[in-house]
């Protein structure tokens, strides 16, 4: 089952007409289903195509391997190309005269065996690509290396007709590939198990959340923690201290001042290296203050939900799991956390993607979305959601209970804008249980409940 990914598509389809010389790079986290979409491209265009699967391995290797497979696919005996360079300008003089797709699967790890190899691809492309029928499609999982060959100065900078960083699915494309189960499961898998396409095919969802949760998660060595500890090990330079980022902010510490504090000689930079390998990774990102022109002073947030309730429950309770069976450590250092924070949490962040993917849409317009604060000597207020319209602002609060919001909830939240220099075009509230009657004929209100976010 393919699922989402419809504006990607677009894009790598129409490099597939094979009319001229295209080359199109697609990277991003492992897992994340690079693959799937290339092929599924593909298949869509019926276009001819050699797939080529690199391998951790020396160049030599793969070069020999690249080539039996070539000659192969062109029907060429004795295809010995010496170098890659010989090997890309052989594939685009076969397409001048019959058109076909080089799809080149992990090319990080030609990079990391051969330094050369994008000055010969550059080189084959300058004194051969005029009059092929040939489109090569790059693809890589290591983030850092494949989003070196196009920045300046490269030797394959502008040569691509389509880059594309592929990123995890948002919380409504995930539920697409959930089936038919409660919505409010949907939620729970994601903010759980994240976006990544391989992880949420992975998952037996005829079980029951919890029982997943536990067998496929929080048992020791499951199948996800192993998921998780890889994310991390395949990028990271030094991978102690960024462990202990993730989890310090996992846990709340998400300001730079209070991660550069904890890690080391606050008189020192300890952590901005860190942060910006990570959000290069894919796997943070930063939440600005509406009612600031600077970005400065930014929150960190994971954008990965497997490794936040990884780093959340698991990494920093390694010692206690391996002494208690997976159900009794749930119950004592997950279940009544989990319920009353972590899942808040992530209902404030599914909202914002709600927001985001519905703006000026279904929503009113907005030019920014993020936190706002208000801090003078008789006042001191922070709203953690909040749309700025050329209107006004529309302040959002996310309710994750079980009971419905009533208005009297609501009057109370609205009173702490009072008297506060902010212009209000209206007031949002977003439950997960939806709200009472007394709401049924006001329209006054932007009103979201769980449910709504999943139409």
């Amino acid at each position: 089952m393919f699922v989402g990914r419809n504006h990607e598509l677009e894009r790598i389809k129409r490099r597939l007409k094979l009319d001229q010389f295209n080359a199109v790079l697609v990277y991003g986290r492992r897992r994340i289903g690079k693959t799937a979409l290339i092929n599924e491209a593909i298949r869509q265009s019926g276009a001819k195509c050699l797939s080529l699967l690199a391998r951790d391995v020396s160049s030599n290797t793969n070069l020999s391997d690249f080539a039996k497979e070539a000659g192969e696919f062109m029907h060429l005996i004795g295809f010995n190309p010496e170098n890659f360079y010989e090997f890309f300008a052989g594939m685009m003089e076969y397409s001048k005269e019959y058109p076909f797709v080089l799809f080149i699967d992990e090319y990080s790890f030609l990079r990391s065996y051969d330094a050369d190899i994008d000055s010969y691809l550059q080189k084959a492309i300058e004194l051969h690509s005029r009059g092929a029928k040939l489109t090569i499609i790059l693809c890589g999982s290591y983030i850092r290396i494949m989003h070196g060959i196009v920045e300046k100065d490269a030797p394959l900078y502008h040569r691509f007709n389509e880059e594309i960083l592929l990123h995890a699915f948002d919380y409504h494309t995930a539920s697409e590939m959930m089936g038919n189960i409660p919505n409010e499961e949907k939620f729970l898998y994601y903010a759980t198990f994240g976006g990544t396409a391989f992880n949420l095919k992975n998952i037996d969802y005829s079980l029951p959340f919890e029982k997943n949760l536990i067998s496929e998660f929080i048992k020791s060595e499951s199948f996800f923690e192993k998921e998780a500890i890889e994310t991390i090990r395949r990028e990271v330079i030094k991978e102690s201290n960024v462990n202990t980022i993730l989890e310090l902010i996992s846990s709340g510490k998400r300001k730079h001042t209070d991660l550069n504090n904890l890690l080391g000689d606050p008189s020192k930079d300890n952590v901005t290296r860190y942060l910006k390998q990570l959000e290069e990774m894919d796997l943070i990102d930063k939440s600005f203050v509406v009612n600031s022109k600077s970005d400065r002073k930014p929150l960190y947030y994971l954008k990965d939900n497997l490794l936040d309730f990884y780093y959340a429950y698991l990494f920093k309770n390694i010692r206690v799991r391996n002494i208690m069976q997976p159900e009794v450590f749930y119950e004592h250092y997950v279940k009544k956390d989990f319920y009353e924070h972590y899942l808040p949490r992530k209902f404030e962040e599914v909202v914002k993607e709600y927001l985001i993917k519905e703006n000026g849409l279904s929503v009113p317009f907005f030019t920014s979305i993020g936190r706002l604060y208000y801090h003078d000597s008789n006042v001191n207020r922070e709203f953690d959601v909040v749309l700025a319209t050329k209107e006004g602002l529309i302040p959002i609060e996310c309710k994750y209970s079980k009971s419905l919001i009533t208005k009297k909830v609501v009057d109370q939240e609205i009173r702490q804008w009072d008297k506060l220099p902010f212009k209000i075009h209206r007031f949002g509230f977003a439950s997960k249980n939806g709200f009472s009657d007394e709401f049924l004929n006001d329209s006054s209100l932007l009103l979201l409940t769980l449910n709504d976010l999943y139409k």
